[in-house]
């Protein structure tokens, strides 16, 4: 069963989409919720794996050198998840798509001139073999650029099991960690987890005394 996002998980969010140096006690003037409440949301969010890092976002025509492209392939089916994973693990590889249609995947590729980005295409297609290139486009200009998901009120989470890493169908068992949350998909794993690290959790729990597990 996916946690739901509710109408300050969704604020907080968009607070920090917008600007992701707020600092805590920013967004709570934002949110109207108190700054404690924003932290323990951030730190809920991070510990189901929806906020997976707050990095710096660049701004691509600040920049006088190099070029972005957009190149689209044909991949056998049956090696498609593999190929994408192997082109991914490239600097140059920024963002990757498995898509439908004509061509299943896309890749966004920051080079320093048409060159280098031929160079790539020719070197990947030699070296994996099983590569058709349907298309590739230089980006000239970035007119809008975001996330890649729509934040809303009531939007689902999945959430996996922190110690088996299945995914968890029914309501989460849950216990506190420090300042944050641990998900578990039964008791008997939340008995594992507790069995395996329970120095650490104590640890945790003596160094923050107003927190305990649940």
């Amino acid at each position: 069963m996916p946690l739901t996002l509710d109408r300050i998980d969704a604020a907080i969010l968009k607070a920090l989409n917008e600007d992701g140096r707020r600092s805590y006690r920013q967004i709570s003037k934002m949110t109207g919720v108190s700054t404690p409440t924003v932290e323990s949301r951030v730190r809920r969010m991070i510990d189901i794996g929806l906020i997976k890092k707050i990095s710096p976002v660049f701004d691509p025509d600040k920049v006088m050198e190099g070029l972005t492209a957009l190149v689209t392939f044909r991949v056998e089916d049956a090696t498609l998840s593999e190929t994408a994973a192997k082109l991914a693990e490239a600097e140059e590889v920024r963002s990757a798509f498995m898509t439908t249609g004509g061509s299943n995947l896309m890749l966004r590729l920051v080079l320093n001139n048409a060159k280098e980005l031929q160079d790539f295409i020719s070197s990947r297609t030699r070296e994996l073999g099983n590569l058709q290139v349907i298309s590739s486009q230089i980006i000239t200009k970035t007119v809008k650029d975001e996330q890649g998901v729509i934040i809303r009120s009531g939007l689902g989470v999945p959430v996996t099991c922190d110690y088996c890493s299945g995914e968890v169908t029914g309501k989460p068992f849950k216990l506190k960690v420090g300042y944050g949350e641990r998900y578990f998909c039964c008791k008997t794993c939340l008995a594992s987890y507790k069995e395996k690290y329970g120095s650490r959790i104590r640890s945790l729990a003596k160094q923050q005394p107003h927190l305990h597990s649940s």
